[in-house]
């Protein structure tokens, strides 16, 4: 029985991790991604430890650590203010710096050596074309003109603002607008003894977060939240300069204070939390973003993504193997599988985003309470639930 052809629209870390995983077991897949290229945009780094071992099963860790594009043994921690430590709920959490466009062009590289691998760049999906209530084909546009591109399963990767989730029309579950995130990314190969070795996380009063950590090639990412317009922050570099150096260590306040008279990159994102109500309709199937958009804390999105793809490429190739369709039931089975471990996610996001809105005394308070409780009752996390993928990568023909 042939293969069922497999097309993937948004080629970020969930597309590309499920392109991955199913090209290297023989299915045909055709991935459509609207940026020209992989070096685009500001995009989540840190891996936890939740899926670590996911990469090093796949074989990408040792090739992005060999090509330094990975940093490994990187801990996120957090700080009250600029100077005093705290222990995160979840504990010490070891992890990984990854360059997320050196990851994605990775594994195009990887699949590019299979048969039945395709992708497209610069080519927008825009809507679902049905047969009857089945989706069987994409209406995209690339160069100016639209044209169609079926297939036999249908995955939409392409996050929460895309054309293509919007006119789907499945209702919302969950939405949630915390406050947005500017991100500045500046060059610091000139003072790389000032880049930060960890993920570090500044909690200031009434809802101001900065999160400092290194970037390949020697660039320093700043995230900076806080409530009101950061779009005017942005374009007001002296006003950017008040909101943001005070709340830096030296050196690298007075090294960021240098930078951001010179050339640096920038970008408002505009957060929100959200869960769509079902992550399926028939042939298509959400993952990601597109499913459940996360806010930027903690890298959840990266990591829940990866997480997404290695269930929903269990269930795909087993439904392959065993010569079943791939329909409702095995959509309903990859949402079932992930949709607590989201839930749980969304909700202590949620609470996160509440707690750095309590004034600075509070903050105190709570976190000497939580470090109490751990010592006292050896408090040790929940583990997130068990993701491996079932089925080991082929070798390239």
């Amino acid at each position: 029985m042939p293969k069922p052809q497999v097309v993937i629209a948004g080629a970020g870390p969930a597309g590309m991790m499920l392109a991955y995983q199913l090209v290297t077991n023989g299915v045909p897949v055709r991935v459509l991604e609207r940026h020209p290229d992989f070096e685009r945009e500001f995009r989540g780094e840190l891996i936890g430890p939740s899926v670590l071992p996911v990469l090093d099963n796949l074989g990408m860790l040792p090739l992005l650590v060999e090509r330094g594009l990975a940093r490994i043994d990187v801990q996120r921690r957090m700080f009250l203010g600029r100077t005093r430590r705290v222990m995160l709920p979840s504990g010490n959490e070891p992890g990984a710096l990854v360059s997320q466009p050196g990851l994605l062009a990775l594994l195009h590289e990887q699949c590019s050596r299979y048969q039945g691998y395709q992708l497209d760049l610069s080519t927008t999906a825009l809507r679902a074309v049905r047969d009857g209530d089945r989706v069987v084909a994409l209406d995209v546009r690339r160069g100016g003109a639209e044209e169609r591109v079926e297939g036999d399963v249908f995955v939409a990767c392409t996050g929460r603002g895309s054309k293509l989730r919007q006119e789907l029309g499945v209702a919302l579950e969950l939405e949630t607008k915390p406050d947005d995130t500017l991100w500045l990314r500046l060059d610091l190969s000139d003072a790389t003894d000032a880049l930060p070795e960890n993920v570090d996380v500044h909690m200031f009063a009434e809802g101001v977060v900065v999160v400092l950590f290194a970037t390949t090639r020697s660039r320093l990412q700043i995230a900076y939240s806080a409530p009101g317009n950061l779009g005017a922050v942005r374009r007001d570099l002296p006003l950017l300069k008040r909101e943001l150096l005070p709340r830096l260590n030296e050196p690298l306040r007075t090294i960021v204070a240098a930078k951001l008279d010179g050339d640096y990159e920038s970008q408002v994102l505009r957060v929100s939390i959200d869960r769509l109500s079902r992550w399926h309709v028939p042939g298509l199937l959400l993952l990601g973003d597109a499913a459940h958009t996360m806010g930027p804390a903690a890298a959840q999105g990266l990591n829940l993504a990866i997480r997404d793809s290695v269930v929903a490429a269990n269930h795909l190739l087993d439904a392959v193997a065993s010569d079943a369709p791939i329909d409702v039931d095995v959509f309903a089975a990859i949402e079932e599988e992930r949709r607590p471990e989201i839930e749980a996610a969304q909700a202590v996001q949620q609470r996160a985003y509440r707690m750095v809105h309590k004034p600075m005394l509070v903050q105190h308070l709570m976190f000497s309470l939580l470090g109490a409780v751990m010592r006292v009752k050896r408090f040790a996390p929940l583990p997130s639930p068990p993701v491996e993928p079932r089925y080991a990568v082929r070798p390239s023909p």
